[in-house]
C-alpha cells in the first residue's frame, strides 16, 4: 500500500511543515489522551476515593484540576511535537531550548504534585489511620498528625527532587560545576546531578526506613506479639542498616571511588579506634542493649540517684526523661557496664515504704490499722500484693514502724507517698495517737559531783 500521501504538505512556514501525517498522528494521539482522561475521572478517581469521606470536596476539587490541566498541557506537548512548530527560543546559541522543553517541565511538575495528593491523602494517610499498635510513635505519645505531615513533606522534597533530575537529564542539563585531575589519568566531574540525586538518596532513604518500620513490619509485630521495645530494637538496627548502604549509594552519587574508600578504611580505623575507645565502647554496648533487651524504651531506670524513664535507645547514647521532665542524656556504656535498677524490667509494679514513728504507749494495733486502712484507700496503691505493717523496732524515744505497698505509678511515686504522710498526719490526730520528738536525759552535777537535777528534756528535730 502507498502512504506516500502522508507526505502531502498541507501548510509551509519557513522551515516548519504541515503534513497530513502529522495530522493524523496528532488526532490519533488526542484520541488515545481522551480515552485515558475519561477513564481516570470517570472510573479511577470515584474507584480510589470511595468510602474515603475525611478527603475533603475542596481537595476532590484540587485534584480534578491538577489533571485537567496535566491533561490540557499534554495536548499542547502533542500539537508541539505532531505539528513540527516546536520553536527554538535560543537559534543563536550552542544550547538548544524548545517550545516543548518549558510544556515538558511543567508537566513534570505537575504530575509530582499530583502523585503527592495521592501520597499525602491515602497511602500515608491509610498508614496512620491503621496504626493500632503504636509503631508508629515508637518511644510514646508522638502527635500522629504531625508525623503525617512530616512524612507527607519528605514525599513531597523527594517528588520534586525527583522531577528536577528528570528535567535534567531530558533536557542536558546536567552541566559539571568543577572538575579535578587525580592521580593516574582519573577525572573527577562534579556535577548539577550530582547534588540532586545525593538529595534524593537522602530523602529516598527516609521514606524507605519509614516503609519498612511503620508499615511492612506493622503486621509483623502484630501477628507476633512483639512488644514496644522489641520493636523499637528492630526498628532502630533496620535504620542503622538503611543508612548504611544510603551512605555508600550517596557517596557514589557524588562521584566517589567506593573501592578505594574502602581500601583505605582498615588502616583508618586502627588510628581512629584508639583516639576514639570510649565512643567504639558505648557503640558496641547500644548494639548489646537492643539485642539483649535488658533496658528497653519505656523502662523505668535509676542509676547514681537519676530516675527517668527510657525514650530512646540510640547507638551511642540513650535518651532518659527524668521525672522533673529534664532530658538526661547517659552513654550507653554507663548503662551497660555499671549497676542500673531496672524497675520495669520483669513485672510493671515494684513495693515502696513509709516509715512512721509514734510515742511510747501508743495502741500499736490501733496503728497498724490505721495505717492499712490508709494504704487500701490509696487509688494508686494495688490491692495484691496487699500493703502491710511492719514493727521494726523499739527506738530511743518511739515506736518505729513501716508501711509496705505496692504501686506501678513508678513516676509519680514521691507524690503517692506524700499524700499517704499526709493522711497518716491527719488520721492519728484524730484518733490522739501522738508522733514523738527526739528525747534525751540531761543529768547536771554540781562541783562535788552531786546530780541536782535529773530532768527529759525534749529536743526538737531540726525543720530542715
Amino acid at each position: 500500500m502507498n502512504y506516500d500521501f502522508l507526505d502531502t504538505i498541507l501548510y509551509s512556514l519557513g522551515n516548519y511543515q504541515l503534513t497530513i501525517g502529522n495530522v493524523l498522528l496528532w488526532i490519533f494521539c488526542l484520541i488515545l489522551l481522551f480515552i485515558g482522561y475519561r477513564l481516570i475521572i470517570k472510573s479511577f478517581i470515584p474507584a480510589t476515593l470511595k468510602g474515603r469521606d475525611y478527603i475533603k470536596d475542596v481537595e476532590k476539587i484540587e485534584l480534578r484540576r491538577l489533571i485537567k490541566i496535566t491533561a490540557l498541557l499534554c495536548v499542547v506537548l502533542l500539537t508541539l511535537i505532531c505539528s513540527g512548530f516546536d520553536i527554538d527560543l535560543t537559534p543563536k546559541s550552542n544550547f538548544t531550548f524548545k517550545v516543548s522543553y518549558l510544556v515538558g517541565t511543567a508537566i513534570v511538575i505537575y504530575l509530582a504534585w499530583i502523585s503527592n495528593w495521592f501520597s499525602s491523602n491515602i497511602f500515608i494517610h491509610d498508614a496512620f489511620a491503621n496504626d493500632e499498635t503504636g509503631t508508629l510513635n515508637n518511644v510514646s505519645n508522638y502527635d500522629k498528625s504531625t508525623d503525617e505531615k512530616k512524612i507527607s513533606s519528605i514525599g513531597r522534597m523527594a517528588l520534586i527532587v525527583l522531577a528536577l533530575n528528570v528535567l535534567i537529564h531530558i533536557f542536558d542539563l546536567n552541566k559539571t560545576i568543577f572538575s579535578r585531575q587525580l592521580s593516574d589519568g582519573v577525572t573527577f566531574d562534579f556535577k548539577v546531578g550530582n547534588i540532586l540525586l545525593l538529595l534524593l538518596v537522602i530523602l529516598a532513604t527516609r521514606l524507605i526506613i519509614w516503609l519498612f518500620s511503620s508499615v511492612i513490619l506493622k503486621n509483623v509485630y502484630v501477628r507476633n506479639g512483639i512488644d514496644q521495645g522489641a520493636s523499637f530494637a528492630i526498628n532502630q538496627l533496620i535504620k542503622y542498616i538503611i543508612w548504611t548502604f544510603a551512605l555508600f549509594i550517596g557517596m557514589d552519587a557524588l562521584g566517589i571511588d567506593v573501592t578505594l574508600l574502602l581500601g583505605g578504611a582498615a588502616a583508618l580505623l586502627v588510628g581512629v579506634g584508639l583516639g576514639l575507645q570510649q565512643t567504639f565502647n558505648d557503640f558496641i554496648s547500644g548494639v548489646v542493649l537492643l539485642f539483649e533487651r535488658s533496658v528497653k524504651v519505656g523502662d523505668f531506670l535509676e542509676s547514681h540517684g537519676r530516675i527517668g524513664t527510657v525514650k530512646k535507645i540510640g547507638l551511642r547514647s540513650s535518651i532518659i526523661e527524668s521525672r522533673a521532665l529534664q532530658t538526661i542524656i547517659v552513654p550507653n556504656s554507663q548503662i551497660v557496664n555499671q549497676e542500673v535498677i531496672n524497675w520495669s524490667y520483669d513485672v510493671d509494679k515494684c513495693r515502696f515504704t513509709i516509715d512512721i514513728s509514734v510515742a511510747y504507749g501508743s495502741d500499736t494495733k490501733l496503728v497498724k490499722k490505721i495505717l492499712l486502712k490508709i494504704a487500701k484507700e490509696n487509688p494508686y496503691i494495688l490491692e495484691f500484693p496487699a500493703p502491710f505493717v511492719r514493727f521494726n523496732n523499739f527506738g530511743d524515744s518511739s515506736l518505729d514502724f513501716t508501711l509496705y505497698f505496692f504501686s506501678r505509678n513508678f513516676l509519680v511515686i514521691e507524690d503517692i507517698k506524700s499524700d499517704l504522710r499526709f493522711d497518716v498526719d491527719t488520721a492519728f490526730k484524730e484518733d490522739g495517737i501522738e508522733i514523738p520528738f527526739p528525747q534525751r536525759v540531761v543529768s547536771i552535777m554540781n562541783n562535788k559531783g552531786n546530780f541536782l537535777t535529773n530532768e527529759k528534756t525534749e529536743i526538737k528535730k531540726d525543720k530542715e
